[in-house]
């Protein structure tokens, strides 16, 4: 479910409220008081749309390098929930089978060469996870929140990871609605109308492994 990022006045406000009514009735075991609540947002789903151009632009990266890689994405945002990755662009990096890193500045000086256009809209960080499965790393997860802490209200960032077998995990932080949608909140497909699941479902009815047996 999406959740939010942001703990606001209002949900503060009120959870206050709902705390003071359950210790107005409760009744202790042991001496001990837990309360716990889970802030989701119901029936809201983004979407992230993937250009032609763009989707090649990950399939060659993912495919092409044995080692992880990372990329950056320019982002046009349509409406309250649908976000355009137009195109890709890779910035300097040191890589290995599980790791990539930046010289900060040498990849400042890669950033602030684009043109403002460009610049203004890099709003996604994608990379791929080489021999193993899509889900973030403790070195993910802290680069994320490190990301986030330079966020403005009004902005919005995505997260992908992608691997060779063209799982796809995805976050996006959008400030803007308070809403953190991951995974299974994000619905990724290609620019057009066919989802990437209806692609590789037709492709793989097409290719067939061979057989040596006699």
């Amino acid at each position: 479910m999406p959740r939010p990022i942001i703990f606001t006045e209002t949900m503060k406000k009120q959870a206050r409220k709902d705390f003071n009514e359950m210790l107005n009735g409760m009744k202790m075991s042991g001496g001990e008081l837990n309360y716990r609540k889970i802030y989701e947002y119901k029936d809201s789903e983004a979407v992230v749309w993937l250009t032609p151009e763009a989707y090649k632009k990950i399939l060659a990266l993912v495919t092409a390098f044995s080692d992880e890689v990372a990329w950056h994405g320019t982002v046009t945002r349509e409406g309250d929930n649908e976000f355009i990755i137009d195109d890709i662009y890779v910035y300097p990096q040191e890589v290995t089978g599980s790791t990539v890193n930046t010289d900060q500045f040498e990849y400042t000086d890669w950033l602030y060469s684009l043109d403002d256009e460009t610049f203004n809209k890099v709003r996604m960080q994608g990379h791929s996870h080489v021999n193993m499965g899509v889900s973030p790393s403790g070195t993910d997860e802290k680069h994320r929140q490190q990301i986030l802490e330079q966020l403005d209200p009004n902005m919005f960032y995505i997260f992908m990871i992608w691997n060779k077998s063209l799982s796809v995990h995805t976050l996006i932080y959008d400030m803007a609605r308070n809403i953190l949608y991951e995974n299974k909140d994000v619905a990724v497909q290609l620019l057009g109308g066919d989802s990437m699941d209806e692609f590789l479902t037709d492709a793989r009815e097409k290719v067939r492994k061979k057989s040596y047996e006699g």
